[in-house]
């Protein structure tokens, strides 16, 4: 038999917009040369996929799946063709992320494969990434479209000139198709345009205008001079998450991350179509395309776990992972019949299984145990996610 867990070391992704301070803050994760430390994946995505402590050393995870796909996989080897349906990360965001959105699965396998199924500036791979974000510290976000008419509302204060005809369209189109419209009108607005735009927003912001979602605005405008995606907050529900609370976001959501620390689990996927606040390439038609101009309503955003065998569940609309909270607990009883991974947030934790074997983790640390381990037991003193 396979070991029943096995520790993870998780490679840190150093992009721009990361903290310096908030990973060592809370989990102790060492920053000598004072990267931005944005983000710490812990799965087998060929992007950035975690090493194992083995008995015979330091392995690859894609490596011990490729393996033993049934014995690590259990239940979903066959629907996966032996890759961890899931990635799992830390993220910790000092400036805002770009505004994006992530296609479906239709769209993503067309996509990969009009780039002769090799990664590119749209697909990086042939997956949906659905992804579910957990708050560690407040945690600002703008997630879906705002109701048609309250974007129309925000644009009529905005009164940019560049937008007065499209913005008449909209109002006379208060419906997906309309947004789709005035939204494509705003990506495609020339650099003059755009200059006029967001010399508009800075004079409405000084003059109070949009009070309720000026720290979005000013930290947009800060972070991004000049880029179209400062208007974000007028169009898209701005929240931000208290510690503890969760938000799933569906494929076609067009959404931004601005600031704060969370735990992020998705499809294992790196697809990402942007629409701003980013210097990268933007494929207007493409992100247009796999977008769903619906309106949001305001409070489906946070999500509503239940309680069930310990643990605080999240309902997951999508098969490819499920999420779970635990707090404190003595030798509670988990089992499993497929991949998963507990990652401790806060404490430490001791995981231990009938023949003998036991491992402790701080927070910060994780583990992955293979479907074959069936049953194990877990003590802990704080906090940790389980995902499987």
């Amino acid at each position: 038999m396979s070991q029943p867990f096995y520790r993870m070391r998780n490679g840190i992704k150093n992009y721009a917009w990361g903290s310096r301070v908030a990973l060592n803050h809370l989990f102790g994760l060492l920053n000598p040369d004072d990267q931005p430390q944005a983000e710490v994946w812990m799965g087998s995505h060929p992007a950035g996929c975690s090493e194992i402590e083995t008995d015979t050393g330091l392995r690859s995870l894609q490596d011990l799946i490729s393996q033993r796909p049934a014995e690590m996989l259990g239940a979903c080897a066959g629907e996966t063709a032996g890759q961890l349906p899931y990635l799992l990360k830390l993220l910790s965001a000092e400036r805002a992320l770009s505004l994006q959105v992530h296609p479906n699965k239709r769209q993503a396998e067309e996509g990969f494969a009009r780039q002769g199924n090799l990664p590119g500036e749209d697909y990086t791979d042939a997956n949906h990434k659905p992804e579910l974000v957990f708050a560690l510290t407040p945690f600002m976000a703008m997630n879906g479209f705002r109701p048609y008419q309250e974007i129309a509302n925000h644009f009529l204060r905005l009164d940019a000139p560049a937008l007065t005809s499209a913005l008449s369209l909209f109002r006379n189109n208060l419906h997906a198709e309309g947004l789709k419209a005035f939204f494509t009108r705003l990506m495609a607005l020339e650099p003059a345009e755009k200059e006029g735009v967001l010399t508009c927003l800075e004079a409405r912001l000084a003059c109070g205008v949009f009070a309720p979602v000026a720290p979005f605005i000013e930290r947009l405008l800060r972070d991004y001079p000049g880029d179209i995606g400062a208007l974000a907050p007028l169009y898209l529900h701005c929240i931000t998450l208290a510690p503890g609370e969760a938000m799933f976001l569906r494929a076609g959501t067009l959404h931004a991350y601005v600031n704060g620390t969370a735990v992020e689990v998705m499809a294992s996927s790196d697809n990402v179509l942007r629409a701003g606040l980013t210097p990268k390439n933007i494929n207007v038609a493409e992100l247009v395309r796999c977008t769903v101009f619906d309106e949001t309503p305001a409070d489906r955003l946070r999500m509503h776990p239940h309680r069930e065998e310990g643990m605080q569940q999240y309902p997951i609309p999508v098969t490819d992972f499920r999420f779970s909270v635990i707090e404190h607990c003595e030798q509670q009883s988990i089992g499993t019949d497929r991949a998963q991974i507990l990652l401790v947030l806060k404490g430490s934790a001791t995981l231990s299984h009938a023949e003998g074997a036991t491992m402790t983790l701080n927070a910060g640390q994780s583990a992955f145990i293979p479907a074959v381990t069936t049953l194990w037991t877990l003590t802990q003193r704080g906090q940790s996610c389980l995902v499987s």
